[in-house]
C-alpha cells in the first residue's frame, strides 16, 4: 500500500515539474490549492444546551488542519481535453483516522494512504457542432444567489451536455449518479433497485442589454429504495460511506436483507430558477425560488437499529417523504470612494418551509429534500453556515438553510490598504419547524438532516456576528482569519424533558480561526 501511494504522489509531483509543457501532442498544466488552517472555537454544536448530546460534534476545541488538492488538465486541443484532481485531506494533525482514508496520516510518521480522486472527466466537443460533452467524475453546483444553493454543490458522476442556442439562451442537459450503493455485492441486494439517476434540464438565458441572466433549472430522479439515499438523507451516512459496509449498528444481518422497502423505488424531483439584475451596477440584485419533492415510501428497516444512537426509530410500516420549498435573495452595492478606500454594502435573506405538527405522526415532512448536505454550499456566513474561506470550522448552525428563515447584512470587502480587506456581517436564523411536532412527540421525533447541526423551530432562534479579515501575502499565499459569534436562544418548554430539565435554553459559540492558501 505504501509502494502505491509513492507511485501515485511521484505520479503527480512529476506531471506538476511539467507545467505548461508538452508532450507526445498533449498540453500539460497543473494548478491546486494547499490550505491550512489553525483555531479555536468555544461550545461548538452548543453542547449543553437543551438540544443536547444527541447533537454534540465532538470537534476539539483547539485544532490544525491541511488539505492539498491538484488539478491536472491533459488538453489536445480546444475540442478535446481531460481533467484528473487528486485531494490528500482534510487531515487534522496529530490524529491518524485509521491510517487509512483521505482525512488519515497526521499522526507520528505521518503514515497515511490518503490520496484520493478529487476529479476525473472529459471534455470533448461533438464534431462540426457547438455541443460540449463533459462525462466523469466532475464538479456540479445549481445556478444560485451569492449565498450558494441548499441542493447540490459537490462532485458527482454523470455526463453533461451544453450547447448555445441562440445568442441570449443556452441548454444544457445531464444524467448524474450520485448513487449505487449496493450494486448487488450485498447478500439479498436487489441491483435493480440499489440506484439513483437524476436527470436534468438548465436553460440559462442571458439578456445582456437589460442586464439580466434568468436561469430555469429542473431535476427528477426515480429512486431506488436500496440506493442509499434514505439512509444519507435522514440517517446521517456520509454520502461517501453509504453501502460500503452494509450491516447494520448491531452487527446483524445487511441493511438489503433487512428492510422490504429495498425492493421499491420512489421519485424526487426539483424545479427551481435564479435570476440576476445587474443593469444598475454597481448594484446588484440575485434571487431564487426552488421547489422540491421526494415522495414517500416504507422505509422499515432502515433506521433504529440502535435506541441509544442518535438514530430515527421508525415503526414497521413507516412511510416517510419530504416536500418543501426554499427562496433566498441578495443585494449588494459596491462603493468606491477615492482611489484607496472600497467596500460592498449588502443585504442577504432567506425562507424555506418547515416541518409541520404532525409531520412525525404522516411522515409528511415539510423541507425540502437536498442532495449534497456536507457540500451543499449554503454560505451566506462564515460560522454558523457554510461559508468558511477553505477549511476549518462552519455549519454550526446549518449546512443547508433548510428548516430556517434569516436576514443578515454586510459590509464586504472593505479594502482601504492595498491587498487587505475586511468583512464585517450580522444574521439572525430562526426555525420555521413546528415546535409542537417536538414537544409532542420528544426529541427523538427531529428528522435532522444529515449535517445539519441544529434542528431549529418556530420558537428558537439564533444571532451571528463575522468579523473577518483577507491579507495577500503574496500573489500565490493568501491569509484569511476569521472571528465568529453565535447566540443560540432555544425555547425550553420544547426542547427540555426529564434528561435535560437543568439544560440551559440560552448558548454561546464562538470560532476564532486563522487559514493560509497557496494557489498557482
Amino acid at each position: 500500500m505504501k509502494q502505491a501511494k509513492l507511485l501515485l504522489l511521484s505520479l503527480v509531483l512529476v506531471l506538476a515539474a511539467s507545467t505548461g509543457a508538452r508532450a507526445d501532442g498533449v498540453d500539460v498544466k497543473v494548478k491546486g490549492e494547499w490550505d491550512f488552517s489553525f483555531g479555536w472555537t468555544g461550545n461548538l454544536g452548543f453542547t449543553n444546551s437543551v438540544h443536547g448530546d444527541a447533537f454534540e460534534t465532538g470537534d476539539d476545541p483547539a485544532f490544525a488542519q491541511q488539505r492539498i488538492r491538484t488539478q491536472i488538465d491533459f488538453i489536445i486541443s480546444e475540442n478535446l481535453s481531460a481533467v484528473y484532481g487528486v485531494q490528500v485531506g482534510i487531515i487534522d494533525w496529530g490524529r491518524s483516522n485509521g491510517g487509512v482514508g483521505v482525512d488519515s496520516g497526521g499522526q507520528m510518521d505521518a503514515d497515511g494512504v490518503n490520496l484520493a480522486t478529487h476529479l476525473a472527466y472529459l471534455d470533448w466537443m461533438i464534431p462540426s457542432t457547438d455541443i460540449q460533452v463533459r462525462m466523469g467524475i466532475q464538479g456540479i453546483a445549481l445556478p444560485s444567489t451569492p449565498m450558494g444553493t441548499p441542493v447540490l454543490d459537490s462532485q458527482v458522476a454523470g455526463i453533461v451536455i451544453s450547447t448555445p442556442l441562440t445568442d441570449w439562451l443556452g441548454l444544457t442537459a445531464m444524467w448524474l449518479r450520485p448513487y449505487d450503493a449496493y450494486a448487488g455485492d450485498a447478500a439479498g441486494a436487489n441491483p435493480r433497485f440499489d440506484e439513483m439517476d437524476i436527470f436534468g434540464l438548465v436553460l440559462p438565458i442571458d439578456i445582456e442589454d437589460a442586464g439580466l441572466k434568468i436561469t430555469p433549472w429542473f431535476l427528477y430522479s426515480l429512486v431506488g429504495a436500496g440506493s442509499g439515499y434514505y439512509d444519507y438523507l435522514f440517517g446521517g451516512d456520509a454520502a461517501n460511506t453509504v453501502g460500503v459496509d452494509p450491516v447494520d449498528a448491531s452487527g446483524g444481518a445487511s441493511l438489503a436483507d433487512t428492510s422490504s422497502a429495498r425492493g421499491s423505488r420512489t421519485s424526487v424531483f426539483w424545479i427551481g430558477t435564479h435570476l440576476e439584475f445587474s443593469l444598475l451596477d454597481p448594484l446588484v440584485f440575485n434571487v431564487e425560488a426552488i421547489y422540491g419533492k421526494l415522495r414517500q415510501t416504507d422505509v422499515t428497516g432502515l433506521f433504529g437499529y440502535d435506541e441509544d444512537a442518535a438514530e430515527l426509530i421508525v415503526p414497521s410500516g413507516y412511510r416517510l417523504g419530504t416536500s418543501g420549498w426554499f427562496i433566498g435573495a441578495t443585494l449588494d452595492y459596491t462603493l468606491e470612494i477615492g482611489e484607496d478606500f472600497s467596500m460592498t454594502p449588502g443585504i442577504f435573506g432567506w425562507w424555506a418551509s418547515g416541518d409541520s405538527a404532525s409531520a412525525y405522526d404522516t411522515g409528511k415532512l415539510g423541507r425540502l429534500p437536498t442532495l449534497s448536505q456536507g457540500n451543499a454550499g449554503f454560505a451566506p456566513t462564515t460560522f454558523g453556515a457554510a461559508g468558511t474561506f477553505s477549511i476549518g470550522r462552519d455549519t454550526a448552525v446549518t449546512a443547508t438553510g433548510l428548516g430556517t428563515w434569516g436576514i443578515g447584512i454586510q459590509l464586504a470587502e472593505i479594502s482601504f490598504i492595498e491587498d487587505l480587506t475586511h468583512t464585517l456581517r450580522f444574521a439572525y436564523y430562526k426555525g420555521t419547524n413546528s415546535s409542537a411536532g417536538v414537544r409532542d412527540n420528544g426529541n427523538e421525533s427531529v428528522f435532522l438532516y444529515g449535517s445539519d447541526t441544529l434542528y431549529l423551530t418556530d420558537k428558537d432562534h439564533v444571532f451571528e456576528v463575522n468579523f473577518d479579515h483577507s491579507y495577500a501575502i503574496y500573489e500565490n499565499l493568501t491569509a484569511v482569519l476569521e472571528l465568529g459569534w453565535l447566540h443560540l436562544s432555544a425555547d425550553g418548554d420544547t426542547w427540555r424533558n426529564d434528561d435535560r430539565r437543568d439544560a440551559k435554553t440560552g448558548q454561546n459559540a464562538w470560532k476564532a480561526q486563522l487559514a493560509l492558501q497557496f494557489s498557482f
